[in-house]
């Protein structure tokens, strides 16, 4: 019977630690690939990256979210123009220092939330949500809209 060592490349036995250390090096390079795949066949939470003077945009829990290189009074606007332009119907907007929420009705009654929140003079926090449950391609559609309506 044949004992089976393993040996680094200069020829010493590895040791514990050292088989470790490939073992979490290798985990890690699993766990980035596994993100990647992820992100590209839209499972779990997905995380894109856009270029240059975009912003993260991520879809987790039924909600689109994105932080915006705009000030809350104009991302406010832009919604609102989008809205319309996709014939949204707004039942309500509450405006508070920092802080808007717009509920709105797709033509076929599905539910629109956008929260969009301050985070700084020339940055806000904008979450969406189409649908009960929400739905990733409107939500995108949403945000969109908003970006062309800027």
């Amino acid at each position: 019977m044949q004992i089976l060592s393993l040996s680094t490349p200069r020829g010493r036995p590895e040791t514990r630690r050292t088989i470790g250390r490939r073992l979490r090096g290798g985990g890690l390079a699993f766990a980035i690939g596994l993100s990647l795949l992820c992100a590209t066949t839209g499972c779990g939470a997905l995380l894109l990256l856009g270029g240059a003077g975009t912003s993260a945009v991520a879809f987790a829990t039924g909600e689109l979210r994105s932080t915006e290189d705009i000030g809350l009074a104009r991302l406010d606007v832009a919604s609102g123009l989008a809205l319309d332009t996709l014939g949204y119907e707004t039942l309500s907007v509450t405006r508070e220092p920092g802080f808007v929420h717009w509920k709105a009705r797709t033509p076929s009654g599905d539910p629109v939330d956008l929260r969009l929140r301050a985070r700084d003079p020339q940055r806000t926090e904008l979450r969406i949500r189409v649908g009960v449950f929400g739905d990733e391609t409107r939500s995108r559609l949403v945000l969109e809209q908003i970006r062309q309506s800027l």
